[in-house]
């Protein structure tokens, strides 16, 4: 039975008293018993050795007729024992009783006595069936006379004693029983105050503090808990922080981290991580097979879960190249890095793209120009040939020109050097304006020009030079690759967003002029170009068709140019085509209600720009 301290305190002190009481109520009564029986016995010694003299001085009378007379003479029983233990005589026994008496030659104050010593005992004598007491002394005639005193009223006093002792005991137990129990009740409240306190700090509740009374151990134990749960909350606030801080880390990074259990199930994932794996809101728990199915990703966990530490390893993950690193836990489990470098690998590419394209394109113009310049140093050279060789040197001459004009221009678009400076353009005018430097190849192609702008989508926020080297690359673009007869067409309608969605023909659909933004199309009935290029034709020196690119003269970069130009009013480009049936670039512009703030308004480009 599980018993509170109160009740431990409580039965304690009961046991402690009863304990005592009974111990005095014994004790006393053993020490009244003693000495009454002490004062009973020096009474009975001086009747003794007074009987002895009387026994003396008497002329010789038979043992039995003795005992009775000196019984008589001083009221108690007299016995006379012969030297074998047999009784010769008794004051209160006679005839038949007296020859039925057992031997006394055993007793111990009879064997004392004849001894030649005084012998004493106190025992429950087997003829009467009395608690007595016995004291035996020899005699002159050889006889043993023994005195015997009953204890009865020695008893009585001691009983009368004892019970009292008991009953003032029982009362002393009582009171002390509800004092005890007042004072375990006091005692022990704190301490069910404190174990309250403690049960509520440990379920959590660490703002709960235990209540102090006076400078006793008990307030100091109460003071000590409440140190303790103040130092635990504040360690606690200290982690939770930290806890918080390391979160908000881990969920800002641009890296995915993965935290897995022994068994690889997921942990934690950070939103990076979730991304990188197309994985949901919450992934915990999930197995290593639904994060990826990929074998170099199960192999990257199994590793790591064996307790080896996984360097840079670069994964194949979902068309992604991610760069993995990983590292076991010393209780278990693992901790996962992955780092997208799918945008580095793919910059990687175009950088060795570009270089092999720039030096490309550079090369020729001057293995050209070179080869020419040695032919024209000789002398013999026929003036037809020479002036042929000049023409072609000074051809080649301006197109390299107009690749370093397109470099130093893209250069200073990318490089920060170019700000925006708009202001309320007519798109139909510029457009006009920019088709003027192609009227004669147009001629010679037989090619249209048209312009489709309605009155809501005239006018843009937009810096004039820019549209108008926008335009003029994109018609350069477009006769170059039209046929004899073709057409070039620029169209533009309001769009509420610079954002365009999937490239789609309009027609002449239109908007509200409400919306603050324009989308401008130039539209060609060129061969087109193949939809696996269209992802790639706004990089530097990408061509579809390089060798007929090359001919007709192109930098490579006109689209590059156009694309940051674009993206330095806030806007975005995009090119849908077909083969055999045309190509459209369209592109959006800020509109006057709508004038681009802050680094909107600014693009990477140069302050002056060459038309290429």
């Amino acid at each position: 039975m599980h018993l509170r301290a109160d009740q431990k305190l409580f039965l304690s002190y009961l046991a402690v008293i009863a304990a005592v009481v009974v111990a005095l109520t014994l004790g006393v009564g053993s020490m009244l018993r003693q000495h009454l029986t002490g004062i009973v016995a020096d009474d009975l010694t001086r009747e003794l050795m007074l009987v002895r003299t009387l026994e003396e001085r008497t002329p010789a009378m038979a043992p039995d007729s003795l005992a009775d007379w000196l019984g008589g003479l001083t009221g108690r029983r007299i016995t006379l024992i012969g030297r074998d233990g047999v009784v010769r005589g008794d004051s209160e026994k006679d005839g038949a009783a007296l020859a039925g008496m057992e031997n006394h030659g055993a007793r111990p104050e009879v064997r004392a006595a004849l001894r030649g010593r005084m012998g004493e005992d106190v025992r429950v004598s087997a003829t009467i069936g009395a608690q007595y007491l016995y004291l035996a002394v020899p005699a002159s005639n050889g006889l043993v006379i023994r005195v015997s005193v009953p204890l009865r009223e020695v008893n009585r006093a001691v009983t009368r004693v004892q019970r009292g002792i008991f009953g003032v005991g029982v009362i002393a137990l009582v009171l002390t029983g509800l004092l005890s129990f007042g004072f375990s009740r006091v005692v022990t409240q704190p301490l069910r105050e404190i174990a309250f306190a403690a049960r509520a700090m440990a379920a959590g509740d660490l703002a709960r503090r235990a209540r102090t009374r006076g400078r006793d151990e008990l307030a100091e134990m109460a003071d000590a808990l409440n140190m303790l749960a103040g130092e635990l909350q504040r360690r606690l606030g200290q982690l939770e922080g930290e806890r918080a801080e390391m979160s908000a880390l881990i969920d800002a990074m641009s890296e995915g981290v993965i935290a897995v259990d022994p068994q690889g199930r997921v942990r934690r994932a950070n939103p990076a991580a979730r991304r990188m794996f197309s994985l949901a809101p919450d992934p915990r728990g999930i197995a290593p097979e639904e994060v990826a199915r990929r074998p170099a990703y199960l192999d990257l966990v199994s590793h790591v879960l064996s307790g080896d530490a996984v360097p840079a390893t670069e994964l194949g993950v979902d068309g992604r190249n991610l760069l993995a690193t990983a590292q076991p836990l010393s209780g278990g489990g693992a901790v996962m890095v992955f780092l997208d470098v799918s945008q580095l690998r793919r910059l990687e590419g175009v950088r060795r793209d570009f270089v092999a394209n720039a030096s490309h394109e550079l090369k020729t113009p001057l293995t050209v120009i070179r080869g020419y310049s040695e032919t024209l140093l000789d002398e013999a050279l026929p003036p037809e040939l020479r002036r042929q060789f000049a023409s072609t040197v000074k051809m080649n001459a301006e197109r390299l020109q107009h690749i370093v004009d397109d470099l130093l221009d893209l250069s200073r678009l990318e490089s920060g050097g170019w700000r925006v400076e708009p202001e309320i353009v007519s798109v139909a005018d510029i457009a006009r304006d920019a088709w003027c430097g192609f009227r004669d190849a147009a001629q010679v192609k037989h090619a249209t020009f048209t312009v489709h702008v309605p009155p809501e989508a005239e006018y843009a926020f937009a810096d004039p030079a820019a549209l108008r080297q926008v335009l003029t690359n994109l018609f350069s673009n477009a006769l170059r690759y039209i046929p004899d007869g073709g057409a070039v067409e620029v169209r533009a309608r309001p769009v509420a967003s610079p954002v365009l969605p999937t490239a789609r023909r309009t027609g002449g659909e239109t908007r509200p002029a409400s919306h603050p933004w324009l989308c401008v199309e130039v539209i060609d009935t060129g061969s087109g170009i193949p939809s696996a290029h269209l992802p790639r034709i706004f990089e530097r020196f990408y061509r579809v068709d390089p060798g007929r690119s090359r001919e007709e003269g192109g930098t490579g970069l006109g689209l590059a140019i156009v694309k940051h130009m674009v993206e330095g009013h806030g806007g975005t480009i995009q090119a849908e085509s077909q083969l055999g049936r045309g190509t459209t670039i369209r592109f959006t512009l800020p509109t006057p209600e709508h004038e681009p703030q802050g680094d909107e308004a600014a693009s990477p480009a140069s302050a002056t720009l060459s038309e290429g």
